[in-house]
């Protein structure tokens, strides 16, 4: 059985890493999210493209956390990334006509209705953003603890 005072201990703690994160660098960060995708949208990213410019998003997060000493990185890079994740899915969905046209290397792939398109946007979206959040966080946490 659980002791309530354990249970309590550990949800004070909880309350504590929330508290230590830094909400304007995710916030910010997030925003990176929608730029992404409105230039994946309104101009269109090749995969080949897209993914090296996440990654090199992700390290600029990296840095900024790390340069300006930014309290419980894990957890900030990883709400950062899933919030982009959110607001990537949800602008992409919003925009999935305009995706699909400047997209003709995905067309193949995006036959059928829309609902479907933006369906799998707003559910991709978070996924690929906690995923790589943890990744990111990771990384991020343990060149924080080494630098």
């Amino acid at each position: 059985m659980i002791d309530l005072a354990e249970r309590s201990a550990a949800t004070g703690e909880e309350k504590e890493v929330m508290q230590e994160v830094s909400w304007e660098l995710a916030v910010f960060f997030a925003l990176s999210g929608i730029a992404m995708a409105l230039v994946s949208c309104l101009i269109g990213m090749r995969p080949k493209v897209e993914n090296p410019a996440w990654w090199l998003v992700y390290a600029a997060w990296i840095a900024i956390v790390i340069l300006t000493n930014a309290p419980a990185p894990f957890w900030t890079l990883w709400i950062a990334s899933m919030l982009a994740g959110l607001l990537h899915g949800a602008t992409s969905a919003l925009l999935v006509d305009r995706y699909v046209q400047n997209n003709p290397w995905h067309q193949e792939r995006m036959q059928g209705p829309r609902k479907k398109h933006q369906l799998q946007f707003l559910i991709a979206g978070p996924i690929v953003g906690v995923v790589f959040g943890a990744l990111v966080g990771g990384i991020g946490y343990g060149l924080a603890r080494w630098i």
